[in-house]
């Protein structure tokens, strides 16, 4: 038999009289002064007359049951405003309580299940000074939840990802890159089954709200770099010095975390807790029901004059994805043309590998008399460690088609390549690799973007990232009239409407075909520059 105290509602208060010992005198503590013990429900403040008195101290209240095997139950909360809410909160407890017997199979059942439903009340009046919602009790004891665990968001986010053994390394970094930078601040303290959307949209308010600061910054920081530049070159020390002062204390550049980094946040989120959902430690997925903005890839930009003079006078980028036109590209390979690696930039430019597909490629994945390359690996970049994995999708292992310029300038690195090893002797590292340094080894990924950027500044081009140039090729094929579908393939997407969504709009341009048409474009434009490289290239 089970047995419920109807319960009490009282005032009770933290009055404070001194203790006497029995012959009437004060008890002292060890620093001699007198202790203290409070009145509590017997203070004569609490009433006037057989009327509580509203002004002095809070409402109480205080239930309680007893059942088979477990001993006496007592809940009890304090600190209530006034009698009506003491009441409704007695009242509410008792639903709660009542819960079990309503859904419980036997006495003993019905015992436990009272037991864990008191936890759950004691924890979240600790917790959140609230009650535990009626209906969300009730939904977790249907699909059998833990109704008192004490799991944080950021418990449950952390075991999750250690738990995902079958995740590539780039993916896991992405991962616990949004768990570190963003969930765990903004999410971690939480329990997780009390995870609402409420909390989802002050996180994503605040992540909106530091992007629009970070481009802020970025442009403020830009003008006074320029500033700074300018008074230098004016031989003007004391301006310089404080425009260089004032430039120390201003914020780094950091990139902004746009629609589509937050939709990714979000798609982390959602994987996690319908994880916690398959284990009945939530009823609802609550990162399904948040609303952001379109998460879509940005679309490509070309880098117009206009721009161009945009950029050289804000800093402002016109997108995340931006690529040169066909004669800046050619501006770009003039100025490679005697860097020891320019074959790696120059097969970029025209192939539509990606970065870290060049780098991993073999001489064995190399056909030059038939002119094919197979994408077969990549390389790519955890931190600072690389690692050698498969491409990134099914779709991009694939063949890329070379045009006659790429394929010359492959020959050309063969022979450097070889003359290296010569030169190496015993020193050399046999990696199968197309592009290495001096002794063999392959390059970092972190050394050929730094190369890439000081190439770009030395040739006076506004900045694109080196992935930059994988949608540069796609743009110049579609602007030449190449079927998108064979583009699609090129790249390695796995449907055309990916390739279109991104760049249709860019190169309203000439029509040829396939890889010759992006060697053409790019070739007749760097044969207008002084000097014999394009020259020879065109007539090769």
């Amino acid at each position: 038999m089970i047995v419920v105290t109807p319960g009490s509602v009282f005032k009770k208060c933290g009055c404070r009289v001194p203790v006497l010992a029995a012959d009437g005198s004060p008890v002292l503590d060890a620093a001699g002064k007198s202790k203290l013990s409070r009145i509590g429900s017997t203070c004569p403040k609490l009433r006037r007359g057989s009327e509580w008195n509203p002004s002095h101290r809070s409402w109480h209240f205080q239930t309680g049951f007893q059942a088979p095997g477990v001993g006496w139950q007592v809940i009890a909360r304090g600190g209530i405003d006034n009698r009506p809410e003491a009441e409704a909160q007695l009242t509410a407890v008792r639903n709660l309580l009542g819960i079990a017997d309503r859904v419980a199979v036997n006495v003993e059942a019905a015992g436990r299940l009272k037991l864990d439903i008191a936890a759950r009340i004691r924890r979240d009046i600790a917790d959140t000074r609230r009650l535990p919602d009626y209906d969300t009790v009730r939904r977790a004891i249907a699909a059998r939840q833990p109704l008192a665990d004490r799991t944080t968001v950021e418990q449950w986010l952390t075991s999750w990802l250690a738990d995902k053994a079958d995740l590539a390394p780039g993916t896991r970094r992405v991962y616990a890159c949004h768990l570190r930078q963003y969930l765990i601040p903004h999410l971690g303290s939480i329990p997780l089954e009390g995870l609402r959307v409420e909390h989802l949209q002050r996180m994503f308010a605040a992540i909106a709200a530091e992007a629009k600061q970070a481009r802020a910054d970025y442009t403020a920081r830009h003008r006074t770099e320029k500033r700074t530049k300018e008074e230098w070159r004016a031989n003007d020390k004391a301006t310089w010095r404080e425009a260089k002062a004032e430039l120390a204390a201003m914020p780094p550049y950091r990139r902004p975390c746009g629609d589509a980094t937050r939709a990714r946040i979000r798609a982390t989120l959602r994987s996690a807790l319908s994880a916690a959902c398959a284990q009945q430690l939530i009823v609802v997925n609550v990162a399904a029901l948040v609303h952001l903005p379109s998460g879509r890839p940005p679309r490509a930009r070309v880098w117009t004059a206009e721009r161009v003079a945009c950029w050289r006078a804000t800093g402002e980028l016109p997108s995340l994805v931006i690529v040169r036109t066909p004669a800046q590209t050619a501006v770009f390979l003039e100025r490679a043309a005697k860097h020891p690696q320019f074959a790696l930039f120059h097969l970029l430019a025209f192939t539509g590998m990606r970065w870290g597909e060049a780098v991993g490629l073999r001489w064995v994945d190399v056909n030059l008399p038939c002119r094919l390359v197979t994408v077969a690996q990549q390389v790519i970049q955890l931190g600072w460690e690389t690692m050698v994995t498969a491409p990134k999708s099914e779709s991009s292992q694939r063949t890329v088609r070379l045009s006659d310029p790429v394929a010359a300038e492959l020959t050309a690195r063969r022979r450097q390549q070889k003359a290296d090893k010569l030169a190496a002797g015993a020193g050399w590292t046999d990696t199968g690799l197309v592009f290495t340094g001096s002794e063999g080894t392959g390059l970092h990924p972190a050394w050929v973007t730094d190369q890439f950027h000081l190439l770009a500044r030395e040739a006076g081009l506004p900045p694109i990232r080196l992935h930059d140039l994988w949608h540069g090729a796609a743009s110049i094929a579609l602007a030449a009239g190449v079927d998108v579908k064979v583009v699609s393939e090129m790249l390695g997407h796995s449907g055309t409407a990916i390739t279109q969504d991104i760049y249709t709009s860019v190169y309203p341009e000439l029509k040829r075909s396939a890889t010759a048409a992006i060697a053409a474009a790019i070739m007749q434009a760097r044969a207008k520059l002084p000097g014999p490289h394009g020259a020879q290239e065109t007539a090769a």
